[in-house]
């Protein structure tokens, strides 16, 4: 078995290699783009040691559950209640009523470790806005409690019933959880990230290593080799790795080994790696590691929550200086009087330890209940503030039930929704979620030149045939376009064909000449219709803001910080330009139309966000219902007249 049962300076250095890269990457430092992969360090640290303890106690038949959770306890909530204490008041004053209401939901998650579990089901960790989120990266904390569940009583029974196959059980338990994680990697990258079944394989590389399933190393020169490629892995991972690849699964695999080999040479003597993350300020950074990375995310949350715009420089480095103070002062004065030994006849204390940890976690959920219940305990905002943010929430016209329709649905024709009157459609709105945001303009158009439409629409699958699945989905996008083409052939009334979507963030993810890409879907669209002598207008993409719209319109009202949230019109037409060079190439063999809105939404200068005093958009690139209906002169005049541009211009 590899040691670990004494203190080693060099893997709280390791842990300093860990958080620091973290820290830096939640900063937007460009350099650590790949500095999420400290977490994966930390789960082969982990692994390592509750191992090597486990491990040892079973062996001596000392080991105890009672003994071992008080451990647990004693090490991870003391610092975990308090970050979650003052986030919590923290959040209570600043937070909008739909912020504090999932501030709310991801507090009760956090305090019974299921934090990984509830964002699973809510977030992408690189693709949404997370830094809305100060309790997300308790995900990883539950990940650890839930190992800390499972895998005492699976060591135990293994330890009775296969002594002489832990090993090899473990080793296919840790080839079955990466195989797994790469598989899901594909399908559902959400999962591939939080789930502990299939992070699992990260814990128990450090398990197999304090198990002995590599063999100690005699040489030094062998030593100092594997420990520089240790290094040279967890730092080559956090240069070269950024939130474009494709996490975790194969690609957290060199930061994984590269962990196992600096604590596999660091056990055989004083390596020169060893020795550099024995230097004094890496193995203090690392005994605060902890409580570093508990509370540097909520910081920076709240922080930018308040501030709006970006990060500066100075502000990070300030920022950064705070976290670490804020970590020293939880570690000295938290995390340190609550770490004594453990008396193994201390059976009352421990008792009364776990009543005690039992009545605050009730009483945290109970403190999310407000939140949860008031839909964000709204009563505590002026009422202009609620009635800003709340257009986030809105309702939105025509989601259901007709937005994201089955195939078989189609072909049934359930739940399609009309535009406009009843009757047979004349028309067809087809796109993705952002014709879903045209779709109640498009009706007050049609009702307004007394004609009907059918709407067809499903999130991230624009109208384009034959090709590639844009994101992970249940129902393939080419399965839900081939049901509306159907649709279309059975209802020769429509005449008239009006797309919707995304064009820029399709186009740039095309590649030239295969035969699955957008622009190649794109033009079998366009042959389909003109073969079928259907009209076809293409609606430009709507100027993308770089905020959340009503959130951050509320904030700053809120906080009286005067923000200019417009978008230069030049940068929304430089975003398009690609895509219209596509177009005018097409134009040249396919007949369509391309209706630009950015004149309801723009002046020659800046692309508003608002119209008196309301939101145009729910989010940073999807129309408010009050925004849809600012276009209806223009989509009334595009129901009509082939050549209509957008009529009139909406100022801030």
């Amino acid at each position: 078995m590899g040691s670990a049962t004494g203190y080693r300076k060099d893997i709280d250095g390791l842990r300093a290699l860990a958080v620091l890269p973290v820290v830096l990457f939640h900063l937007d430092v460009a350099l650590f783009s790949g500095g999420f992969i400290g977490v994966d360090v930390f789960f082969v640290i982990s692994g390592f040691l509750i191992t090597s303890i486990l491990y040892r106690d079973i062996q001596e038949g000392r080991f105890s559950y009672g003994q071992f959770y008080e451990r647990r306890i004693r090490r991870l909530l003391p610092a975990l209640f308090g970050m979650l204490s003052v986030s919590t008041l923290v959040a209570w004053l600043l937070f909008l009523p739909l912020d504090f209401r999932a501030f709310s939901e991801g507090l009760a998650a956090a305090v019974i470790f299921l934090a990984n579990i509830h964002y699973w089901d809510k977030t992408d960790y690189f693709g949404d806005p997370v830094e809305l989120i100060p309790l997300l990266h308790t995900w990883s904390l539950a990940v650890e409690e839930q190992f800390y569940i499972l895998f005492p009583p699976l060591l135990m029974l293994l330890v009775r019933f296969f002594p002489r196959h832990i090993k090899p059980i473990l080793c296919g338990a840790f080839v079955l959880s990466l195989v797994a994680a790469q598989v899901r990697l594909g399908t559902e990258p959400e999962a591939a990230f939080y789930l502990v079944h299939l992070r699992a394989w990260e814990l128990l590389a450090g398990s197999l290593l304090a198990l002995g399933v590599i063999p100690q190393v005699r040489h030094r020169l062998l030593s100092e080799l594997l420990g520089i490629i240790g290094l040279v892995l967890i730092v080559a991972s956090v240069f070269m790795l950024d939130k474009s690849v494709a996490f975790p699964g194969l690609s957290a695999l060199p930061a994984v080994l590269g962990s196992v080999l600096i604590i596999h040479s660091g056990a055989s003597g004083n390596t020169l790696t060893g020795r550099l993350l024995s230097l004094r300020p890496l193995v203090l950074v690392g005994l605060i590691s902890y409580s570093l990375y508990l509370w540097h995310w909520p910081l920076f949350v709240f922080t930018g929550y308040y501030l709006i715009d970006p990060f500066s420089p100075w502000q990070q480095v300030l920022l950064f200086v705070g976290a670490c103070v804020l970590g020293w002062l939880s570690w000295r004065f938290v995390e340190r009087p609550f770490r004594k030994p453990v008396a193994r006849e201390a059976g009352p204390a421990r008792k009364t330890l776990f009543w005690r940890t039992a009545v605050i976690s009730f009483i945290f959920i109970l403190v999310s209940l407000p939140g949860m219940i008031t839909r964000g305990a709204a009563f505590r905002l002026p009422e202009n503030i609620i009635q800003i943010s709340a257009v986030s929430k809105e309702h939105i016209p025509f989601r259901r039930p007709c937005f994201g329709l089955t195939p078989d649905e189609i072909d049934r024709e359930e739940h399609v929704c009309t535009l406009g009157g009843q009757g047979e459609p004349e028309f067809m709105l087809w796109g993705d979620s952002h014709a879903l945001s045209l779709a109640h303009g498009m009706d007050l158009a049609a009702l307004k030149q007394g004609t009907v439409g059918a709407f067809f629409g499903k999130s991230v699958c624009p109208a384009v045939l034959g090709t590639q699945n844009f994101m992970a989905s249940d129902v393939r996008c080419d399965e839900f376009n081939d049901a509306v083409v159907r649709y279309l052939k059975r209802h020769p009334s429509i005449k008239h064909v009006v797309l919707v979507g995304v064009w820029a963030g399709y186009d740039a993810k095309s590649t030239e000449g295969e035969e699955v890409s957008f622009a190649a879907g794109l033009e079998r669209t366009l042959a389909l219709m003109r073969e079928m002598n259907i009209r076809v207008t293409i609606i430009d993409q709507v100027p993308k803001i770089a905020y959340d719209v009503p959130s951050v319109l509320a904030r700053s009202e809120y906080f009286g910080n005067a923000l200019d949230l417009r978008t230069p019109r030049a940068e929304h037409e430089a975003q398009l330009e690609p895509f219209h060079v596509r177009l005018a190439q097409l134009g040249q063999r396919y007949p369509f139309t391309l209706v630009d809105l950015s004149d309801v939404y723009c002046d020659a200068s800046f692309c508003s966000v608002q119209y008196q005093g309301k939101p145009l958009y729910r989010d940073s690139h999807h129309l408010s219902a009050w925004g849809s209906e600012q276009a209806v002169n223009s989509l009334a005049a595009l129901l009509t007249r082939p050549e209509a541009t957008a009529s009139r211009a909406i100022q801030p």
